[in-house]
């Protein structure tokens, strides 16, 4: 028998770590668009 199991976080980022986490998002979709060309 499986178990499956699953974890949820919430995030809660401060100014700068927002700005970063943005960024970074911003760049992989950047990549991901470029990638599909």
């Amino acid at each position: 028998m499986k178990r499956l199991q699953a974890f949820k976080f919430q995030l809660r980022p401060g100014g700068q770590q927002e700005c970063e986490m943005r960024r970074f998002a911003g760049a992989c979709r950047f990549v991901f668009n470029r990638a599909l060309a």
